[in-house]
């Protein structure tokens, strides 16, 4: 019987897995495959962990951006503020946080105060644990709210606006109506209380947030365009009284009773008609007198009413050098040393122009320089500071004593008073340059160079002894106002007076006393001395008139200071010991407006 042989096929598959040589030959193939998928799963894990910790890095770098933002903003560096808020918006365009941010400091770019609630992260900081992400999502949107209420409630109203606007950018969607409502009424509220601690600026901030949430509410609107007539009445005080009456008048129609508008309105017409005395236009001081009179009358204002009159009717003679009188009151002053320094305007040509006056020989202006006004010397007499008038150089000046080679000094047409140091290097002046208008105090050197912010305040004179400045302020501290002492390099201010009205402050040479004028120490401008070693303040000159612009002269002896005790705007000398005042010279043309003046005593 023949034996069938096998198939192909089948031997060929028992010579395949026939021996231990095929078996490990398969098993290792085997080996080989399951490490590859095992080194794929573990890339696989690795790419989706790098992601994760990818993407906890970058909320962690939004989360610490927008801390930084928060308390740069909190600290007034509004620029770094919105810097870091816009490197957010890089990192992750619709974070609605920044956006809010951003939106807020476009709209009110006053520095906000320090917030007392911690910034709202998301993320934890780096370095720490992150949380579960159901715990990240969870939003303390509920406890904002209740919070915002309370402070409401407490009329706390920054803190009432802070939570909401937290609330707002963290979820737009959590009942919008009740925020929006909560969050208008915390604006005009804060505005009222602005209001009545008359800081009227930032009322107006506060009613421009609360017409974004609803421009149609016209009460609102007509409140805030009141405040604004208001304040820009206050800001042209002294400088613009036909511009202050109009503002006033126009507030008075719309609403009458609205603040003191009444008041302030009465003292507007009679500080005009004095205005307009001093510059002998005396027909049009007396329909400004009966305008104040209308508003109430008193014995003073009448009797002002009543000259003005008279000289409207017979104007007074302006006594010259050679018709006046040895111990006249008017005569000219007793022979002193140096010479005096100070500008008038030329209403004709429109122009102000610098004039010296020589106080040994002929004793005659002599123009220095045009198109500058508030002149000062240098202490060793060989420059001028001065504000440059000029349309296309505007800002402080320095020229040379006969007012050759100026050079612009600063480019701010508001930079006015300026006052050299002891030593020449520095200059001091005051400046209202920045958007809110409030009078801020700098120093800048006499060559050139950046300007340093001190404080707040007008009229700073540099002590010729020491690195003091006096300024007229208020003390941050105490909120008193007066003149305060403040060191050229920084730091806190002293307070030596406190009468608000102290002003236009002048060292003694000795640097031991400050002459100043001020009209609240006995009811019209006069002239004071303070003792800054005790503390007494005596009174050095003092008329019916405005007496105002004290400059010591270089021994200490006389003050020379600018009035219109006579019918006429003169610079008058006064002796400090005997208290006896001369005429030294009736002023060549005008004084638009005699508070921004300035004179100066040099050697």
């Amino acid at each position: 019987m023949t034996t069938p042989s096998p198939s192909p096929r089948r031997g060929w598959l028992r010579r395949t897995w026939r021996g231990p040589g095929a078996r490990w030959l398969a098993a290792a193939a085997l080996l080989i495959i399951l490490a590859l998928a095992g080194l794929l799963a573990v890339a696989l894990a690795g790419f989706s962990s790098g992601l994760a910790d990818r993407q906890v890095a970058l909320e962690t770098e939004i989360s610490q951006r927008l801390s930084a933002g928060l308390a740069q903003r909190a600290a007034g560096q509004l620029e770094q503020a919105a810097a870091e808020f816009e490197l957010v918006l890089q990192l992750d365009p619709n974070n609605s946080a920044a956006q809010g941010y951003l939106q807020e400091l476009q709209a009110n770019p006053t520095p906000q105060p320090t917030p007392s609630v911690a910034p709202l992260l998301l993320v934890p900081p780096a370095g720490t644990t992150p949380l579960p992400t159901a715990e990240l999502l969870a939003l303390p949107t509920d406890s904002l709210f209740e919070r915002a209420e309370a402070a409401l409630a407490g009329r706390d109203w920054p803190q009432a606006i802070l939570l909401l606007n937290q609330l707002t950018a963290l979820d737009a969607t959590y009942q919008p109506e009740q925020v929006r409502a909560l969050r208008f009424s915390a604006y005009v509220e804060q505005g009222r209380a602005f209001v009545n601690d008359e800081r009227f600026e930032e009322a107006l901030r506060s009613f421009d947030q609360a017409l974004v949430i609803r421009p149609d509410d016209e009460e609102l609107k007509t409140t805030r365009e009141l405040i604004a007539l208001y304040v820009d009445a206050l800001g042209r005080w002294r400088l613009d009284w036909p511009g202050v009456v109009g503002n006033l008048q126009a507030i008075e129609e719309r609403q009458p009773g609205f603040l003191d508008v009444k008041r302030r309105l009465h003292s507007a017409y009679e500080a005009w008609g004095d205005s307009l005395v001093g510059e002998s236009d005396w027909c049009a001081a007396v329909e400004r007198f009966d305008a104040a009179l209308a508003g109430g009358s008193s014995d003073e204002l009448s009797a002002k009413r009543q000259q003005a009159q008279a000289w409207c009717e017979q104007p007074p003679v302006v006594l010259g050098e050679e018709t006046a009188q040895p111990g006249d009151e008017t005569a000219p002053a007793a022979a002193g040393s140096g010479r005096l320094i100070f500008s008038t305007f030329d209403p004709q040509f429109s122009r102000w122009t610098i004039y010296r006056l020589p106080l040994q020989g002929e004793r005659q202006p002599q123009t220095v320089a045009e198109g500058a006004s508030q002149p000062v010397y240098s202490p060793d007499g060989k420059f001028i500071a001065a504000r440059s008038e000029r349309s296309d150089q505007t800002g402080l000046a320095v020229m040379s004593a006969n007012g050759a080679d100026r050079r612009r000094l600063t480019t701010f047409f508001e930079d006015a008073h300026p006052r050299w140091s002891g030593d020449g290097s520095q200059i001091t002046f005051e400046s209202n340059r920045e958007g809110d208008r409030r009078w801020r105090v700098y120093t800048v050197g006499a060559a050139g160079g950046d300007d340093r912010f001190l404080d707040y305040g007008r009229w700073p004179a540099w002590s010729p002894r020491s690195g003091l400045i006096a300024y007229q302020g208020c003390g941050a501290a105490t909120g008193r106002c007066g003149l305060l002492l403040i060191n050229a390099g920084g730091g806190d201010s002293r307070q030596v007076t406190d009468v608000p009205g102290d002003s236009m402050p002048s060292w003694s040479p000795d640097g031991a006393r400050i002459a100043f004028a001020s009209a609240e120490r006995g009811g019209s401008w006069d002239i004071f001395v303070l003792e800054l070693a005790s503390g007494n303040v005596a009174t050095l000159v003092s008329s019916p008139g405005v007496d105002v612009h004290p400059v010591w002269s270089p021994d200490g002896r006389q003050v020379a200071y600018l009035s219109n005790r006579d019918g006429y705007w003169g610079i008058y000398i006064v002796d400090v010991a005997s208290r006896q005042s001369r005429l030294a010279l009736a002023l060549p043309g005008a004084l638009p407006d005699w508070y921004e003046a300035q004179l100066d005593w040099g050697r």
